[in-house]
């Protein structure tokens, strides 16, 4: 027997498999739940809160201010760049994999299925009735179902609250304890969220990502034939000839068959994994599934170099990208952890103003110790309220400066100057006539 008989005889397995393909729902499905705990932990963590009542944000336990221009400026150049680059990139990438909205909707859709049937959706996107299966009527099922809901919009509705709120001050409002960070109407703020959030959950489900959505428009702004999208081979149509596998498992109600530039896909590949296993499970269907994820233009049959056309397009953004990296490194590097103004007091003893108001404001939430002293005028020309003020987390104190009557007549300048323990000061220049009253105090 020759060595070519002997390789016929062995067999050949093909792959009936995309490969990652089956990896597609679990995947998505551990970054959805991922970005529900991001959402909660940075918040919680202290690495990104905005206070309302001194009116700033909140980084690691630091009041950023707008004053803090290269901070704020620079966060938000560089994160708006990103965006616009991953758009263009893998497109709607974010909506199908992280958007909160697509997993609550997702799982109340599943949820539904589950209680009343498949056919029993409470707004289809196609237009249809609701159809509830004979044998899921029941008040325990749409008792069941209208009380895991609720649960979930009282959940969602809690969420934003971590973003102006320690957790201890969540807590507090969820035990019903008294706070005096808390708001005095915050009760009744947390019920209309809940109730938004019920109606969203309950009713509207995907029709807010197909038709309410301005984030996913702006996405597509960003969008062109190299963007990461869904690939149908139609060499091999006839497998899919009567099949609507893939429309079934889309959420969204559309025909990854006919792929076009601007439509609902959100690349979450559920179509993907549908067709894979539909043709990994029938003995009638040779190959792997028609759908795979693609980055390219194949609209007009041609390839090109995607990461080189993606650099091409995205040159603007990428050096915007690095700006507003580079803006947020120096921010950060002479971020100052207190601030102070001098302004003159209401006291008015006819024209002569002699009282001033240091208002010093610490934006660190740890205790401190900030000293205040006056340079350039004889001391026996002042009174310093007082030289130290202490600091238990961040907050605004005033410190009063008089000036005595026996300072010599003519314009003075000088400083105040506040200094931490830390190394960190500033000074704070003044210009002040004096009348010449003699020795009056």
């Amino acid at each position: 027997m020759s060595a070519g008989d002997v390789l016929k005889q062995i067999p050949i397995r093909e792959d009936r498999r995309i490969p990652g393909a089956r990896l597609l729902h679990p995947a998505r499905r551990l970054s959805q739940l991922l970005t529900l705990a991001l959402l909660i932990v940075i918040p919680a963590s202290g690495l990104f809160r905005i206070d309302p009542v001194s009116g700033s944000f909140v980084m690691l336990d630091r009041q950023i201010w707008f004053s803090d221009i290269f901070i704020v400026m620079g966060f938000w150049i560089f994160v708006a760049s990103l965006l616009v680059m991953m758009y263009s990139l893998v497109g709607a990438v974010f909506c199908g994999w992280m958007c909160p909205q697509n997993t609550v909707s997702e799982w109340a859709n599943h949820l539904t299925e589950r209680l009343l049937g498949r056919r029993a959706r409470m707004m289809s996107l196609d237009g249809s009735r609701m159809e509830v299966a004979r044998r899921r009527k029941s008040l325990l099922n749409y008792l069941v179902l209208g009380v895991l809901l609720l649960a979930a919009a009282m959940f969602y509705a809690l969420i934003p609250l971590f973003y102006f709120y320690p957790p201890e001050a969540i807590w507090s409002f969820v035990t019903f304890r008294d706070d005096p960070a808390l708001a005095d109407s915050l009760h009744w703020i947390y019920f209309v969220i809940v109730a938004v959030m019920f109606i969203d959950i309950a009713v509207i489900r995907h029709l807010m990502c197909k038709y309410m959505c301005i984030y996913r428009v702006w996405q597509h702004s960003f969008k062109t034939r190299d963007t990461l999208h869904v690939s149908y081979d139609a060499s091999r149509a006839d497998d899919c000839a009567h099949c609507h596998y893939c429309m079934d498992a889309c959420f969204l109600d559309l025909d990854p068959r006919k792929p076009e530039l601007f439509d609902s896909c959100v690349n979450c590949g559920e179509c993907i994994a549908a067709c894979d296993e539909l043709h990994a499970r029938s003995k009638k269907l040779q190959g792997p599934g028609l759908l795979r994820l693609k980055l390219g233009d194949e609209w007009k049959s041609r390839a090109r170099g995607v990461l080189g056309s993606f650099f091409g397009r995205a040159k603007a953004a990428t050096a915007f990208t690095l700006l507003g990296l580079l803006m947020f490194a120096y921010g950060t590097l002479h971020y100052a952890p207190a601030s102070f103004t001098v302004y003159r007091s209401d006291r008015w003893q006819g024209s002569d103003v002699r009282d001033y108001t240091i208002n010093i404001a610490w934006k660190l939430n740890r205790p401190e110790d900030l000293t205040v002293r006056v340079e350039g005028l004889d001391p026996s020309w002042y009174r310093l309220e007082r030289s130290t003020v202490h600091f238990d987390q961040a907050g605004r104190m005033n410190v009063g400066l008089h000036l005595r009557r026996n300072m010599p007549q003519g314009l003075h300048r000088f400083n105040v100057v506040v200094a931490s323990s830390e190394g960190w000061s500033d000074d704070y220049e003044l210009r002040h006539y004096a009348g010449g009253d003699g020795n009056k105090q």
